[in-house]
């Protein structure tokens, strides 16, 4: 008998213990992981992105958590290199994250997919949008759309818009796995349209030997009625200020790569008039976008830019998931596939079978150093 209530005993006590390490561990938190660049030349981008999945990952502390468990951010600087991608990744995923946020550049992306798809743990692109990853069964997903699809949308609006029928291309060859793929995308969907690139150069803000005047006078050649460049923001304002020094005076067009104010305040006058094809407008009236802005400008004491709410919006999408999936990363991936919608800050996101999106596109022109909105462009919405 007393053998009976001993036992008994320690299987009360077995109970107890057992039922306070599973609360405990329900308790533990949620490891999301952020890799972008936060130091170097595009640094810009990198620390919008961090500081709004800060923001993100507050707001939904604020609200229980996930599944009723604290989200903690762990933060690392991709060093905006495909070696440094990498190594941040598989620093993360050593450390336990369920997913990781990044990357802000589509060659440290491209260099990324590798690993997190040998290690299953889901890389969600805020601002990744080369079409090599489009398409594919792997672990990569984004919130922003793809190259090919925003350049098709670029080129009709020079071509059949603006009624420009030669364009030259500036890329930069910095970051191929995005500039490359836009350029051969935009040359496509351009000849397509009835229009000719007459002249196709690429150039590296690191190549110390760069001449600008034989760069110059070979954007030159066919006589283009307009210039594309496809480079970062400090670089597009570079190469404007030098188009500007040789008297090269046709419309300028970029992409939303370079639309942060490092553009604006390196570019000035240069920059005036110039053209962008983006996701994202800066003063949209949706209450949500306004009520995000409102918030970075009083943490951060800046507005935020394009990279900083989507990666807003690519901890949110995250977020509904891993609800789904208990805040863990088993099963992230198929609960992802199942979010065929979701209401972005700007408007809605459509999400496919392979994790690419679809997203409305708007036509920005800076205009007394400001990007301001012109209009909606037509896109392939489902």
């Amino acid at each position: 008998m007393k053998d009976r209530r001993f036992m008994n005993r320690w299987l009360l006590v077995l109970l107890f213990l057992t039922s306070t390490l599973s609360a405990c561990a329900s308790k533990r938190p949620v490891l999301l992981g952020f890799a972008g660049e936060l130091t170097g030349r595009q640094s810009d981008m990198g620390v919008h992105g961090r500081n709004a999945a800060e923001l993100a990952v507050a707001d939904l502390n604020a609200a229980g958590g996930i599944a009723g468990r604290p989200v903690e951010l762990l933060v690392r600087d991709d060093l905006g290199t495909p070696e440094g991608a990498r190594a941040a990744d598989r620093e993360l995923i050593e450390a336990g994250v369920v997913a990781i946020v990044g990357h802000m550049t589509s060659g440290q992306s491209v260099a990324a997919v590798p690993v997190i798809d040998e290690a299953r743990v889901v890389l969600m692109g805020p601002t990744t949008s080369t079409s090599k990853l489009a398409g594919l069964d792997d672990y990569f997903f984004r919130v922003t759309a793809t190259t090919s699809t925003v350049a098709r949308v670029q080129a009709d609006h020079i071509y059949r818009r603006r009624g420009l029928s030669r364009v030259a291309i500036a890329y930069s060859t910095d970051n191929e796995a995005f500039t490359q793929d836009y350029g051969t995308a935009f040359a496509e969907a351009y000849r397509d349209f009835g229009g000719e690139v007459v002249a196709y150069e690429g150039f590296s803000s690191f190549d110390e030997t760069l001449d600008f005047t034989a760069l110059m006078a070979a954007l030159q050649r066919g006589d283009p009625h307009g210039l594309l460049i496809i480079a970062p923001a400090f670089e597009t304002a570079f190469l404007a200020q030098q188009l500007r020094l040789h008297d090269i005076r046709v419309p300028l067009f970029a992409t939303g790569w370079s639309q942060t104010q490092t553009l604006i305040a390196n570019g000035g006058q240069a920059v005036e008039g110039l053209e962008i094809v983006r996701i994202y407008v800066s003063d949209s009236d949706n209450p949500a976008f306004m009520d995000f802005e409102e918030r970075y400008r009083a943490r951060f004491g800046q507005a935020p830019s394009f990279a900083a709410a989507q990666t807003y919006e690519a901890v949110r999408v995250l977020a509904a998931a891993l609800e789904k999936t208990g805040g863990r990363a088993k099963g992230l991936r198929e609960a992802l596939l199942e979010i065929r919608e979701f209401e972005g800050l700007i408007g809605p996101i459509f999400m496919d079978a392979y994790g690419d999106v679809v997203r409305p596109y708007f036509l920005l022109r800076i205009e007394d150093g400001q990007f301001v909105p012109i209009g909606v462009l037509e896109s392939e919405m489902p």
